[in-house]
């Protein structure tokens, strides 16, 4: 005999039935069965407010009927294993019965004990899994909705099913708004043909994926690199967990420029050493000869010494403004609001603006972004972003969009145009010395705003495509 005691609540104004089931239940040895009767809807509502292990109810109880009682029972204990008696069956009532959440129904005299016993070991052993089942659930959906990354649920087609609060705050969508019409697909996210393919691939063999990496398009502006992974869940179910890389990338993009900026003024250095010293002596050299040289012998030779000296001359100022371009020079630190820095940087080349009847539109965050910045040195720095932007667009029709906000404990500027963009191979080189694709320029503009920033620990990255236009986002500290 079992050494665990099983509690029955046994509901019934019938005493002979009682007797009847209490015979029965006798026969059992392999489980102790404790037995509890109520003649009453009301007893039996009374007694229900304690915790039985199994509930026994005869569809008759006076005025009020078993299906009631159930109900009751379950408002109580959500997961009680009920079991409905009854006289006859008569199929109706036994279905309403399990649709309000019986476990099973026995019919009065046409069970033996070994029925009774499966049948009391069954309902229990289900409302264990069903209880188990419903804390996995709640388990679940607490993950679910505190993810700090977005997770949705997704259906074979992709079609988004439900989405957790993170995912629908970042991606702007609320899967069961009357606004989603057909439905969201996740597909319709993704960016690229390739990862769009392999998506649907891995949905049609209703196999699992893990970390794919990708663009995915929040709107017609926004993209982030996300990190996929696709978990079944069953032949028509999938969880999907997005891993917004956006911020790593930024933050690897950062250390790569100033690791690449650093090394350029190592260069920038070791060049100017290798090359002033015998530019110096060169030009000291032609300078003796134009003053020890016969006048005739000048004249034969024309103006070859004054090609040597401005050449010479030439290549000093060049090495010089590399110089200026990639070291960190002293700031006038003072404290200052990025957006009077922004409007007096508009300013300047305002002249600019009205001859090619560009559109200017701003959207600066009031009262903000106070930072300890050289002022002077970082209205140069905007200038040359502004001027770059301006020569971008065309005479008519050009748009030049101005943002300034907070993000955590930095101050952010946007500065984005609809020109004709830059070419993806010439991205990465963009902020070298002397790289330009202007026809007339010393290539050392954005290299300048490079040093600028960073100087007063910012940074500096740019997004671009061909044919739509180029972002160039800024990020400096907060005044503590």
């Amino acid at each position: 005999m079992s050494s665990e005691t099983i509690r029955i609540l046994y509901v019934d104004d019938d005493p002979d039935d009682l007797f009847l089931f209490s015979t029965i239940l006798k026969k059992i040895n392999e489980t102790n069965y404790q037995i509890e009767s109520a003649a009453s809807y009301e007893e039996a509502l009374e007694k229900s407010q304690e915790r039985f292990d199994v509930y026994l109810v005869d569809y008759k109880l006076g005025k009020a009927t078993g299906l009631e009682l159930i109900q009751e029972i379950k408002s109580i204990q959500k997961h009680a294993p009920v079991i409905m008696l009854t006289g006859m069956n008569t199929g109706a009532i036994d279905k309403e019965a399990l649709q309000l959440g019986a476990s099973d129904y026995l019919i009065k005299g046409e069970f033996d004990a070994r029925t009774l016993d499966r049948t009391l070991r069954y309902a229990i052993r289900d409302s264990q899994l069903m209880e188990s089942l419903d804390s996995a659930a709640i388990k679940f959906r607490s993950i679910f909705e505190r993810a700090g990354d977005p997770f949705l649920l997704m259906d074979g087609t992709s079609k988004i099913l439900e989405a957790n609060p993170i995912f629908i705050s970042k991606f702007g969508i609320e899967p069961h708004s009357e606004e989603s019409g057909l439905g969201y697909f996740f597909s319709d996210f993704i960016e690229d043909q390739v990862s769009r393919l392999i998506l649907m691939d891995v949905l049609g063999k209703k196999s699992d994926l893990y970390d794919l990496e990708t663009v995915l398009k929040i709107d017609n502006d926004t993209r982030i690199n996300a990190l996929i992974s696709i978990a079944k869940q069953d032949a028509n179910l999938f969880q999907v967990l997005i891993k917004d890389l956006t911020a790593m990338k930024a933050k690897e993009e950062e250390e790569l420029n100033l690791k690449k900026f650093s090394s350029t003024g190592r260069i920038a250095r070791l060049l100017a050493h290798e090359v002033k010293n015998p530019l110096t002596t060169i030009v000291l050299s032609a300078d003796q000869l134009q003053m020890e040289l016969p006048e005739n012998i000048l004249k034969e030779s024309g103006d070859l010494i004054e090609v040597i000296q401005r050449n010479c001359n030439r290549i000093n100022q060049l090495v010089t403004q590399l110089l200026e371009s990639t070291r960190f020079t002293e700031l006038d630190i003072a404290n200052h609001s990025i957006n009077d820095l922004l409007n007096e940087a508009l300013e300047e080349v305002m002249d600019r603006v009205q001859m090619k009847n560009l559109k200017i539109t701003k959207d600066f965050q009031n009262d903000i972004c106070k930072i300890d910045v050289d002022a002077e040195k970082v209205k140069i720095a905007l200038i040359n972003l502004l001027v770059n932007a301006i020569e971008a667009m065309p005479e008519s029709g050009g748009k030049l969009f101005l943002k300034t906000y907070i993000k955590g404990k930095q101050c952010r500027v946007e500065l984005k145009d609809n020109g004709v963009g830059i070419p993806k191979e010439n991205l990465e080189r963009l902020f070298e010395p002397f790289f330009t694709s202007k026809k007339s320029g010393s290539g050392l503009g954005l290299t300048n705003t490079q040093n600028i920033i960073l100087s007063h620990g910012g940074s500096i990255r740019v997004k671009s495509e061909e044919g739509v236009g180029t972002t160039f986002l800024l990020s400096f500290n907060l005044s503590s």
